[in-house]
């Protein structure tokens, strides 16, 4: 019966050390993973990590660490806070869309924190030596090995211009335009749809007066030819869509006409797209598909316009980056 007795102490003994041993392991490290940092480490995984890093097991410390895990954006943070309040703390940070990289840099740095404290205690005193053990060779397949996080894809910036514009050989030799565009800007290539105006001309047909103005929706695509030093050469082409209204005044019957326009340009453009304001500079030549001259009777035609006229213009860029 005493012999039982004494089994039984001994192994509660035993049990009560190894509790206490998990206890002071776990109160030496706690990890907390914020919304979206699901996919860093936990507390085992972190733990076993770091075991791995300084080749023994446990992370005994006179001192506790906590690290706290956030994800905002396309950036992982990992916040170690150490000490009575977390009074003392190191921030990492990686970029990334998993936190592969951001857990190893992690486990380092805390392995690194766990041996300067066991260098720096008392040491115990120290046991008898092993008997000597033949060398072995290093496994690389155990040693860690730092992740990169994947790379950033293609950039894509949504743009918006605005400007002016010189129509020549339209609606009369020259004229004024102002035009607006909304579009997106991919690696070489940019894609927008916007607006061309003209307002009002006036043109002297006596014995009166007939007034012309364009509105026409444009769609452009442009090849980015040659690129340097933030500057940008492009060829461009697309489609102008619009109608042509005339009024005229002063004459025995004064009516207003309205017709439909449609050209296709071909643009070269020179263009400064790498700040968050840029601007293009561009020439191209219109080639009409469908323009009717408006004419008065028994006068004659107002302006008559070649089959390729030309525009002229220079806008101001913005950019916003995905």
């Amino acid at each position: 019966m005493r012999g039982r007795l004494r089994c039984f102490f001994v192994l509660s003994a035993l049990l009560t050390l190894d509790v206490v041993a998990r206890a002071q392991g776990a109160e030496a490290l706690s990890v907390e993973r914020g919304v979206g940092a699901e996919d860093c480490p936990d507390v085992d995984t972190l733990s076993a990590r770091i075991a791995n890093i300084r080749g023994r097991a446990g992370a005994s410390s006179s001192a506790s660490y906590s690290v706290s895990f956030s994800h905002t954006a396309d950036t992982y943070t990992a916040i170690i806070r150490s000490g009575p309040n977390g009074q003392s703390q190191r921030v990492l940070e990686g970029r990334g869309l998993v936190c592969a990289a951001l857990a190893q840099a992690t486990a380092v740095t805390l392995a690194l924190l766990f041996d300067s404290e066991s260098e720096s205690a008392t040491p115990p005193e120290p046991p008898p030596p092993p008997p000597p053990q033949p060398a072995k060779t290093p496994d690389p397949l155990s040693e860690p090995v730092p992740v990169e996080g994947p790379t950033r894809g293609v950039r894509i910036d949504s743009t918006v211009s605005l400007g002016a514009a010189g129509l020549v050989g339209v609606m009369r030799p020259v004229s004024p335009a102002f035009i607006g565009e909304l579009g997106l800007h991919v690696a070489r290539f940019r894609v927008g749809l916007g607006v061309l105006w003209s307002p009002m001309q006036s043109h002297t047909l006596d014995p009166g007066t007939v007034r012309e103005s364009l509105l026409a929706g444009t769609a452009r695509t442009c090849f980015a030819l040659a690129r340097s030093e933030g500057l940008s050469f492009d060829l461009c082409s697309g489609l102008f869509v619009g109608v042509m209204t005339a009024q005229a005044d002063g004459f025995t019957r004064n009516d207003r006409r309205v017709r439909p326009w449609l050209a296709v340009p071909l643009e070269l453009s020179l263009a400064q797209l790498s700040g968050p304001v840029g601007w293009e500079l561009s020439g191209a030549a219109l080639g009409s598909l469908v323009h009717h001259d408006f004419e008065v009777d028994n006068i004659g035609v107002v302006y008559r316009s070649p089959r390729v006229g030309a525009m002229l213009s220079l806008r101001a860029v913005g950019l916003w980056s995905w």
